[in-house]
């Protein structure tokens, strides 16, 4: 029998941090004005960041959070006169798989979006402390890390025999990327049954990654690569715009199928609260009676379902 180790967690704290080399920063999405979303609609700038990191000494699971700590003081605690004026951990989730890349145990990687603000002319103001600051790293620059953080959102650890559905939308792209190379790449563990990926975002640009999931697709039977591209695609159902939900009508009988015979959803991404959209769907087509907490709770209490929303 196949078995990951159990996720260890806050080896790293903010007092006694560690200190990683960013090998490097790719972005991953177009320039605004070289994509497809309009002006008005600001930017979508996703980064994908690899760190030079040794697993035996930050021990992480696919699925767990590292935190980062932005350099400089807060002017929001330094205002208030706060003896620690250093900024709070930021959590992000880990995208490479729990060996990295290569299984070579050497890197850690995110894939993180620029948060944006707009000045009244709908001009973009960078304005997200952490984000901004991991997208602009440069090869060669120091990132303070904590963690791994999270005991929830993991894969199986031992052989599993079931279906996975990945539910995302934007970044939350992340822990998947990882999850789908650790399952069907690397078979950490020996899993038996299928693999679907559900991918929303507003623009087809936006879908990052894209090529590494449709060579997946190509490559191993059992692994399904679907878009919700919401301001480009029409659903079958109204004819308005596509988004995860409708993917998972369309789905019907194999989320029926997985639902009975103990398969699991991970749902990730914005904003909180997406997942309703999702389970709601998915009771729609179980024919439950429970309300829509009942259903929620039953499938978290059965390790069906795992959501992590932000």
């Amino acid at each position: 029998m196949s078995q990951l180790p159990e996720p260890q967690i806050n080896i790293f704290k903010k007092s006694t941090p560690l200190l990683a080399k960013v090998l490097k920063n790719i972005q991953l999405t177009p320039e605004q004005g070289k994509c497809k979303r309009p002006k008005i609609e600001g930017s979508s700038s996703i980064h994908r960041i690899i760190l030079s990191v040794d697993h035996d000494q930050y021990p992480y699971l696919v699925g767990q959070s590292a935190g980062v700590i932005p350099p400089g003081s807060d002017p929001k605690k330094v205002e208030k006169g706060s003896p620690d004026t250093a900024y709070t951990v930021r959590l992000y989730s880990i995208a490479s798989p729990s060996l990295s890349f290569g299984m070579k145990k050497d890197t850690l990687e995110f894939i993180i979006k620029r948060d944006n603000v707009y000045d009244e002319n709908g001009d973009i103001l960078h304005s997200g402390v952490c984000s901004n600051y991991i997208c602009d790293l440069k090869e060669g620059d120091t990132v303070t890390l904590t963690g791994p953080a999270g005991k929830k959102f993991l894969l199986p650890t031992t052989d599993f025999v079931g279906d996975i559905f990945f539910f995302a939308t934007g970044t939350g792209i992340a822990p998947f990327y990882g999850m789908c190379e650790e399952l069907l790449e690397q078979k950490l563990i020996n899993h038996t049954g299928n693999v679907t990926v559900v991918y929303g975002a507003p623009y087809s640009d936006e879908i990052v990654l894209k090529d590494y999931f449709e060579n997946l697709a190509t490559k191993h039977k059992n692994f399904t690569f679907i878009t919700a591209i919401s301001r480009e695609q029409s659903n079958p159902f109204d004819g308005g715009k596509m988004y995860i939900s409708h993917r998972i009508r369309e789905l019907n009988d194999k989320i029926v199928h997985a639902l009975q015979n103990n398969g699991k959803f991970y749902i990730c991404g914005g904003p909180k609260g997406m997942e309703r959209g999702v389970l709601e769907e998915m009771m729609r087509l179980s024919g439950t009676s429970m309300t829509y907490e009942e259903f929620k709770k039953d499938l978290e209490s059965k390790n069906q379902a795992f959501i992590e929303t932000y």
